[in-house]
């Protein structure tokens, strides 16, 4: 059996029903990913401002900022622990210790802008930050040499603190009210 051309069937047999009627309820679901969305985009963008934060921090650091002084205060460490190592090296070449850390700069040993670092009051490249305490012959390993002091202002708080580096290379970091005692 088949349709003749000329005439169509009454009715639309091939059409699809008509959707259903839109619930009320999507509204919240819409609210809620675009709310996710923001703060993730805020999250990200905290992250990057946080990581050059740290970044410039660490390249360019400031002294009166609490993570600019553990910089400088870890670049001080390394300083020292050089510097210590040309005592050493003065002590076993000379059979003496050296009376002043210019001697070590006088020698060639170290670069004298060693000397000087980021923890130092005074901007003078010029001025000496290290307190240098010369051993004396047979001393052990855990005499002092070198001292840094220093101080770290966190708000409108300070506290002194210092860098101690032994005879022996191993070096000492505190930070306390009575660090300061014997200075």
């Amino acid at each position: 059996m088949s349709i003749p051309p000329n005439n169509p069937p009454s009715g639309n047999y091939y059409a699809a029903p008509p959707p259903p009627a839109k619930s009320g309820s999507g509204g919240c679901w819409k609210i809620g990913g675009i709310g996710c969305a923001v703060l993730l985009v805020l999250a990200i963008i905290g992250g990057i401002v946080g990581v050059r934060s740290v970044k410039n921090q660490l390249a360019h650091p400031t002294k009166g900022s609490l993570m600019g002084t553990a910089v400088a205060a870890g670049k001080a460490g390394m300083d020292g622990a050089l510097i210590q190592k040309a005592i050493v090296s003065y002590h076993a070449e000379k059979g003496k210790y050296p009376a002043s850390l210019l001697a070590l700069v006088e020698n060639g040993s170290i670069d004298g802008k060693l000397l000087h670092n980021d923890l130092d009051d005074s901007p003078d490249p010029a001025h000496q930050s290290w307190r240098y305490f010369p051993p004396k012959e047979g001393d052990p390993g855990t005499t002092p040499i070198l001292e840094e002091p220093y101080h770290v202002t966190v708000g409108s708080s300070t506290q002194p603190g210092r860098i101690t580096i032994l005879l022996n290379g191993t070096s000492a970091s505190n930070s306390s009210s009575n660090s300061s005692a014997g200075q």
